[in-house]
This record gives C-alpha cells, structure tokens and sequence, in this order.
C-alpha cells in the first residue's frame, strides 16, 4: 500500500474543505492523467495554467478506470471525489511527507545535466535495485509536475530515491531541489543547450548548479570535473583530467577504464558511445558516495538498460534501427553520429531531426550537425531549421517527418544497412515515427 486512507485525511484535513473518505481502503498508485489510471489509484487532477486541460473535466472516467479515489478543488458530491481548495498544493503535500516519512539513513540522489540526465538516472536505479529498495522518476519526470509527483510516489520503505530535475527557464532547479532535499547533488554536465531563455551560457551553468540549493547538511555535491571551477566547498568530480577525482578513458568498443580513488576497473557499457562514458563515471561516483561496493556496480552496470529513443538498437528485416529520437542537442548529435561511424562494415543511413531551444547558436548548430551527417550514405533532413544549411550542401530536407515517403525510403535500404534517427522530442518522439518506420519496414518484407 502506497497511502493509506487516515494518511491521506491527516495531510489534507489542514484543508477547509476536506471530508473523511467514506472507505478505509488505502491508495496504491497516484496518477495525474485520468488515461493512466488504474485500480486503487489515486487521481489528481490539474487545471490550467498548471496544466493545457482543467483534468476535473476526467474525474469519472478516472473513477471509471479504477482509481480509488480523486481529488477535487470543484464541487463534487461522489462519494470517492475528496474536496480540496488547491490540487496541485494537495499533490506538494504528498510530495514533502513523502520525503519526510522514509528512513532517516536512507539516500536520496538528485541529477540535473544538460544531458544524459534520464540515463544516468536509470543505470542508477537499476545499480541500486541490486542493493536495496529503491524508487525513482519515471520516463523524464523532471519539472515542476513531474518531480513532486514522482516523490509522491515513493513508497514509505525506500532506501535510495533517484530523481531527475531539469530547466529550461531561470528559477526552476532551486525550488525542485528544496523539494527533493537530496543527500547527494549530481550535475552530469552543462551543454550550450535549453539556453534559449537564459541571459549567458553563465546564467545557465548557474541554474545547473543550484541543484546543491536542497543538499542536507551533510549531502555531497557530485559534479563533472570541468564545472568544479564553478563552485565553491565540498564536492566530488569526475572527468578526464588528472585532478578528477574519479577519471575515465575509452578502451575499445563498450569497454572504459574508470579510477575511483587508487583503484582502476575495467567495465564493460551497457551501449556503444564514448558520451556514454561520464555517464557511467558519474555512477561509480554516487556508488562510492554512498560506501557501496564498487564492483558489484560495475557487474550490474554492464546489465543496465538504455531507455527508449536514446540509442536503442534493433534488428528489423536485416536493418538495424537505432532509436535516437527522444530528444537532441549539437553535442549529443555529434556524439551519436560519430558512435555510428564505428559500427562497422555495412552502409549507415541518418534521419536528423532539427534541435529546439538554441537561442542564437541555432544556425550554426544546425549548419556543423548537417555537415557531419552528410558524411553517411543517406542524411535526411528534418525540419525548417535544416532549410538554409541543407540548401547549401545539397542535403535532401523536408519540414516535418509526415512528408517522408517511408514506402520509397525503406525500398532504398539493403539487409545489413543501419538507420539511425535523431532529433529533438517534438519532431519524431511525437509523431511515433520510429513505430512508422518499423512498420514501412515489416510491411517491404
């Protein structure tokens, strides 16, 4: 059980409008889309502007779905529908007990990055999960809904509590690290990325930073070794620098070599990719952080999943598809495209999907990216921002990826070839133009 029913009345009977719930049964999941819901949730819903839709409008089909019970800041006579005066506040008050009911020997990990922030944020869990209960944010859960939504969520047992937070606006990491009260801090990295609304690339390495806002007394700041500058007091880095404190290189193929103190592994990743490499060095430094053993981590770690559209490769008819297409920004396109080059015998196709939020560093993003990925066989543009530099180089470009001719673009490939879509969330991930793609495939065989 998640909440029970006399929790749930003791945090939200501070509420004028609270009334005793008619059942004792407690709550096993939280939900705060009505199409999620399942039986014995908890339903939330939002209103504008929090939210696009005022979610009361989907209390029944909530309650239809199953869920057990549903919050209400309108009047509402079900007898499963608890009136409250603020939603969104009544989901924080979940969030901050959540936080305050677990273990007080218990670790909870905060991770902010430009980049990489949901895959170090999963190889974390599935390390952890190999020493004890552990809980964290689900998919890209790192805002202002997603974070107090994700505590809310965490089971009173939890021994280590892993969660992402991310910005793309001033002002926004502070409060959600408050929030989380991590006992240790992780910043992956700070990329030129998500820098449209902020003043200087300063202002946004700033923002990074003040992830530390939250730290408990005694929480560690674990930070990449080319932002220890940026900072002052304790902390903890990782790099390539001889004063990293954990340092990494590449071996060959998946492998690395990784130092923690005076000790040097050898690991074997859980995808190919030389960016992938701090990612697992930021691992070993929260496993060190927390005393546990190093290579018990390092076994699990070669298990790790990598999670959906950020390099996840399959074999469909004879072509390997790689699904790159949950988000991009210059460096990650660089990385990825140059990961391809190493893949081997066989021809490799790209598909780049434009890159959102670059402020004025947009036309020459696109314009370096564009040039690296007319190297390949097949580079396909997408999207208005790929206009002018595809125009110059004679690279094929359309606005958006409805205007591909799959049929005829799957009819060019061959067994063996290589597809490797990338780009920024709303241009592929949205339009589940790798499910169209698969399928163009399935259907050509």
């Amino acid at each position: 059980m998640l909440w029970q029913t006399q929790d749930l009345a003791r945090l939200l009977a501070q509420d004028p409008n609270w009334r005793a719930p008619d059942s004792s049964a407690g709550i096993t999941g939280i939900q705060i889309d009505s199409r999620q819901t399942q039986k014995g949730d908890l339903f939330i819903p939002l209103a504008p502007p929090i939210s696009e839709r005022d979610g009361h409008q989907f209390i029944d089909a909530a309650l239809t779905s199953g869920a057990g019970l549903a919050l209400s800041a309108q009047q509402a006579t079900h007898p499963q529908v608890l009136p409250v005066s603020d939603t969104q506040q009544s989901l924080i008050t979940l969030a901050v007990e959540a936080r305050r009911r677990i273990s007080n020997d218990a670790a909870i990990i905060a991770i902010t990055g430009s980049s990489g922030k949901t895959t170090l944020r999963t190889w974390l869990q599935h390390i952890l999960m190999g020493f004890d209960h552990t809980h964290g944010s689900e998919g890209s859960f790192n805002n202002h809904l997603g974070v107090p939504l994700s505590l809310a969520r965490m089971p009173a047992d939890t021994q280590y509590g892993v969660f992402e937070v991310g910005t793309n606006h001033p002002g926004e990491i502070q409060p959600l690290s408050d929030l989380i009260a991590p006992t240790i801090a992780v910043v992956l990295n700070v990329l030129p990325v998500h820098i449209g609304h902020f003043a200087s690339f300063d202002a946004l390495v700033q923002e990074k930073l003040s992830l530390r806002s939250g730290l408990t007394s005694s929480g560690q700041l674990i930070l990449q070794s080319a932002l220890s500058d940026s900072v002052s007091g304790p902390r903890s880095t990782f790099g390539t620098a001889p004063s990293a404190d954990i340092q990494w290189e590449h071996i060959v193929g998946a492998q690395a070599a990784i130092t923690v103190g005076m000790q040097r592994y050898t690991i074997e990743m859980p995808a190919l990719g030389t960016h992938l490499i701090p990612t697992a060095a930021a691992c070993l430094a929260v496993i060190q952080a927390l005393g546990l053993d190093i290579q018990t981590a390092i076994s699990r770690l070669a298990s790790a999943p990598v999670p959906i559209g950020r390099g996840n490769a399959e074999r469909v008819g004879g072509i390997t598809l790689i699904n790159e297409s949950y988000n991009a920004n210059p460096e990650s396109m660089a990385f990825a495209l140059k990961a391809l080059s190493t893949r081997g015998s066989g021809r490799c196709h790209v598909i780049l999907g434009e890159m959102h939020e670059l402020g004025d560093l947009s036309p020459s993003a696109h314009e370096r990216v564009l040039a690296l990925g007319k190297a390949f066989d097949t580079c396909l543009a997408v999207g208005p921002l790929f206009r002018s530099p595809a125009l110059a180089m004679a690279v094929r470009q359309v606005d958006h990826c409805q205007d591909i001719d799959l049929a005829d673009f799957v009819a060019s490939l061959s067994e063996g070839d290589t597809v490797m879509v990338k780009g920024s969330n709303q241009v592929f991930w949205t339009h589940q133009f790798m499910q169209s793609l698969r399928q163009a495939i399935v259907d050509a065989i």
